[in-house]
């Protein structure tokens, strides 16, 4: 009686499904491998192009004829000789080189690389290694623009009180937004190198994610799941 109520395991059953396991297999490698190294060019390509830029307009400088500033990782571009020329009037004086401009591309390069070289690695470790390196990123830009503002600040406050409108009260051009400075309308905004590089951070988070769930934890699970039906003991 209790040989016949045994069922012998059908053939195949615990072998791991060849479809699960190479679909399993591509999530876990492919996919974050992709959205990193698809990281890693926006980070490299965000060198080209300015992180944030100013725009000064007055009823003499409108539309086309308005002043504009941008800055990028490495230097400061525009109608800095026009502006140079309208600053001496109001005793502000934009610099020539920002601090920034000495490590801030070094840190996305440096960036890029690094989550470049976690495409080698697996699962767990390369989460951990991509959430380092997006944070590392964040920080750096966060440091970044802390000293853009203090340099923003101190452009419209630590001004020469002997120039012809010396007269004008203290100012701060806005970081982001729009104000009012004597006759001109003051706006600034992210350029298309900051929009890059914060879709790059959001791409290296989102292959750790990847990693995390596509280990071979998930490929465990798959297995299991896959296993449990087609061992399933039939109806006598």
């Amino acid at each position: 009686m209790n040989n016949a109520a045994t069922m012998e395991r059908p053939a195949g059953c615990g072998t791991p499904p060849v479809g699960v396991e190479i679909v399993s297999r591509v999530r876990g490698r492919v996919v974050p491998g992709a959205l990193t190294v698809l990281a890693s060019a926006l980070l490299l390509f965000s060198l080209k192009l300015p992180l944030w830029q100013i725009r000064f307009e007055a009823p003499q400088y409108r539309d086309e004829e308005a002043l504009c500033i941008r800055v990028h990782p490495n230097a400061l571009r525009g109608d800095l000789r026009e502006l140079a020329t309208l600053d001496q009037y109001i005793g502000v004086h934009v610099p020539a080189r920002l601090p920034q401009f000495s490590w801030l591309p070094t840190a996305l390069i440096v960036g890029a690389a690094l989550g470049l070289l976690t495409v080698a690695f697996k699962g767990g470790l390369r989460a951990r290694c991509l959430i380092g390196v997006s944070c590392a990123l964040a920080l750096a830009l966060a440091v970044a623009a802390l000293q853009a503002m203090a340099q923003i600040h101190d452009i419209g406050h630590k001004r020469d009180q002997k120039t012809v409108l010396a007269g004008i009260k203290d100012f701060t051009p806005p970081f982001l937004g729009t104000s009012r400075i004597a006759q001109f309308t003051v706006s600034s905004r992210f350029g298309s190198g900051a929009w890059l590089i914060g879709t790059a951070l959001v791409l290296q988070l989102s292959a750790a994610r990847c990693s995390r769930q596509q280990g071979p934890g998930a490929l465990k699970r798959a297995l299991l799941g896959s296993e449990t039906h087609s061992c399933r003991a039939p109806h006598l």
